[in-house]
C-alpha cells in the first residue's frame, strides 16, 4: 500500500470511528469538558456563520447542484439545502455520511440532499458551488496544490474552502496541543501558506473574491470565496 492510500485509510478508519464520536460532540450541542474542544466548536461555529453570510448574497437558482466536500455531520450540506441547493454530501466517512443524511431527513431536507462515501480524490462531477471545510488540513502539505485543482475543476462558478495559514501562532498551538492528554488531543493539520493557496487557485482558473480569518483558541482557519475567471 502506498503512503497516500495508507493516509487516507488512516483517515477513514479516524473519521468512522473514535473521530466521529469526538467530532460529532463537537459540531452538535451538548455541554463539553475539554476547554480545546470548546475553543475548536466556537471557531467552527463562527466560520460557518460567515461562510452562511457570504451564501445569502450569492444569486442562484433552486435546484442549483452544489457539492459539500467532507460533510463531517451534515451542518453545512443542511444550510445549503435549506437555500434551496440540491447538494451532494462527500465524506471519507460513513458515519459521517450516515450522519448527515439523517439530519437532512430529521429536517425535512432529505429530497435535497444525497450521499457519497468517497475521499477527496475520487469526486466527480459539475456543480454551481462547491464547499470544502475543514479538510484539506487532513491531508499532506505535498498534495495540497492537486487537491485544490481537484477541487476547482469540479466547479463551474464558485467555491468556498477553509485552509489552515502557515502562521508561528499556529504552529506553536500545535506544538502545545500535541502534549494535551490523549482523549483531548486534536489530530495533527496541515498549514499551508496564503500566497501558495492563492495561486493554486489561479492556476485553476480562478480569481480569489475574499477571505476571512477565523481565530479560536486551537482553531485557527482562513475562510476563502473564489470564483472562476
Amino acid at each position: 500500500m502506498t503512503d497516500t492510500a495508507q493516509h487516507k485509510a488512516r483517515l477513514r478508519a479516524y473519521f468512522d470511528g473514535v473521530g466521529f464520536e469526538r467530532w460529532s460532540a463537537i459540531y452538535g450541542g451538548g455541554a463539553l469538558a475539554s476547554r480545546v474542544r470548546r475553543s475548536i466548536r466556537a471557531g467552527h461555529s463562527a466560520m460557518l456563520a460567515q461562510a452562511a453570510r457570504w451564501l445569502n448574497e450569492l444569486p442562484h437558482a433552486a435546484g442549483e447542484r452544489a457539492l459539500d466536500a467532507g460533510c463531517g455531520t451534515g451542518l453545512w450540506s443542511l444550510e445549503l439545502a435549506r437555500r434551496g441547493y440540491a447538494v451532494r454530501a462527500a465524506d471519507i466517512a460513513p458515519q459521517m455520511v450516515g450522519a448527515t443524511l439523517e439530519q437532512a431527513r430529521a429536517s425535512g431536507l432529505a429530497e435535497r440532499v444525497t450521499g457519497e462515501v468517497a475521499d477527496l480524490e475520487a469526486l466527480g462531477g459539475s456543480y454551481e458551488l462547491v464547499s470544502c471545510f475543514d479538510v484539506l488540513i487532513h491531508y499532506p502539505a505535498a498534495s495540497a496544490r492537486d487537491m485544490l485543482l481537484h477541487l476547482a475543476s469540479l466547479s463551474r462558478g464558485r467555491l468556498l474552502l477553509t485552509y489552515a495559514p502557515r502562521q508561528p501562532l499556529l504552529v506553536a498551538l500545535h506544538w502545545v496541543g500535541a502534549r494535551f492528554p490523549q482523549g483531548q488531543r486534536h489530530t495533527n493539520i496541515t498549514m499551508l501558506p496564503d500566497a501558495f493557496v492563492r495561486q493554486s487557485l489561479a492556476e485553476a482558473g480562478f480569481g480569489t473574491v475574499r477571505t476571512h480569518r477565523i481565530s479560536s483558541g486551537f482553531y485557527h482557519v482562513t475562510l476563502v470565496e473564489a470564483q472562476r475567471i
